[in-house]
C-alpha cells in the first residue's frame, strides 16, 4: 500500500444542483480522513475572491505532523481580517443569496445544454451536476486546427478555458464559465454558433 496523501479541493461544495450530493473526501472513511487535506472557502460560493481566507483541515495528527515538517509556515501567507469577515458571513447569513445565485446559475447550465443540442449536437456535453463549468469535447466538429480555444477566440471573439491546460490530448476541448448574466451568455454562445456555422 502506498502511503498516499490526499488533497481535495471542496472550494465548489456549496455549488451543487437539486438531485446531486457532494460528498466531501474525508467523510469516505476513518484511514481516508487521516490522509486528507481538505481545503475550503467562501470564495467561489459567495463571489468574495480576494480576500485572503480559506480553511484548511488536516485528517490526523501525523498529518499536521508531515504537514508542518513540509512546508515552511512562511509559505503559508497571512489569512485577511476582512477575509474571515467575509467568510463568516458568507457562511452564517449568505444562503439566501447563494439560493437566488443557484436559481441562475441552473437556468444558465441549461441553457447551455439546450444550445450544444440545438445547434452544435456534434460537441460532446453532459450538463454538470455542480459548479458554473461546462466542458464542451468539440473534437467531432472537425475545426481547423487541433486547438478549440484558439478557433472561438480567433473566430468568435470569447475566451474559454483551452483543454491543453488540463491535460494531453484534450486540446480539442474548451471549458465554459456560465457564471455569468443570461444576456452575456446568449452573446457567447451566438457567437460561439455563428464561427462554427462559417468553419
Amino acid at each position: 500500500m502506498r502511503d498516499l496523501v490526499i488533497v481535495s479541493d471542496e472550494v465548489h461544495a456549496d455549488l451543487v444542483y437539486p438531485g446531486s450530493r457532494h460528498v466531501v473526501t474525508a467523510t469516505l472513511g476513518e484511514e481516508v480522513a487521516a490522509r486528507t487535506v481538505t481545503l475550503s472557502s467562501a470564495t467561489k460560493s459567495f463571489n468574495v475572491p480576494g480576500l485572503r481566507c480559506g480553511v484548511l483541515h488536516l485528517g490526523s495528527g501525523e498529518l499536521l505532523r508531515r504537514f508542518q515538517e513540509a512546508i515552511p509556515e512562511r509559505l503559508l501567507g497571512a489569512v485577511g481580517v476582512a477575509g474571515v469577515d467575509a467568510t463568516v458571513a458568507a457562511w452564517r447569513e449568505g444562503q439566501p443569496w447563494l439560493d437566488a445565485v443557484m436559481k441562475l446559475l441552473r437556468a444558465n447550465r441549461d441553457r447551455v445544454a439546450a444550445w450544444v443540442a440545438e445547434v452544435a449536437p456534434a460537441i460532446r456535453h453532459r450538463a454538470p451536476e455542480a459548479t458554473y463549468l461546462a466542458w464542451l469535447d468539440c473534437r467531432d466538429l472537425a475545426l481547423p486546427g487541433a486547438d478549440a480555444r484558439a478557433f472561438f477566440l480567433d473566430r468568435a471573439r470569447v475566451a474559454l478555458h483551452g483543454g491543453a491546460a488540463f491535460g494531453p490530448g484534450a486540446e480539442p476541448c474548451v471549458r465554459l464559465t456560465f457564471a455569468t448574466s443570461p444576456e452575456i451568455l446568449e452573446e457567447m454562445l451566438g457567437r460561439m454558433a455563428g464561427a462554427i456555422g462559417r468553419r
